[in-house]
């Protein structure tokens, strides 16, 4: 999944384990830097060609990948990995301005 860091406010759509029914926590967690925080999701609804979809405030650093975990109390709804880049999705490059020739 792709986050743009030129953005504050991000919507992600998943396919959870199992429907959630009450409050989630996203944890986002960058194993480089030892970012390691935690998101109330106040809001999320069911999407209609399934899954569940929320949208959450976070300040990302481009070009980075992050681990990602929603929860409901101790219970896992989802774990996955997001990419924050501003890069075309189609035409994604890992090291695009990273090496010169």
């Amino acid at each position: 999944m792709i986050i743009n860091p030129e953005n504050t406010t991000h919507t992600l759509r998943i396919i959870p384990r199992y429907n959630p029914s009450s409050s989630l926590v996203l944890n986002i967690k960058d194993t480089a830097t030892s970012l390691n925080e935690d998101l109330a999701i106040v809001s999320y609804e069911f999407a209609t060609q399934g899954g569940i979809e929320f949208d959450f405030n976070f300040t990302a650093t481009g070009e980075t990948r992050y681990q990602i975990t929603l929860s409901e109390g101790t219970e896992i709804v989802y774990r996955g990995i997001a990419i924050a880049t501003a890069q075309d999705t189609q035409s994604y490059l890992l090291t695009k301005d990273k090496y010169y020739y």
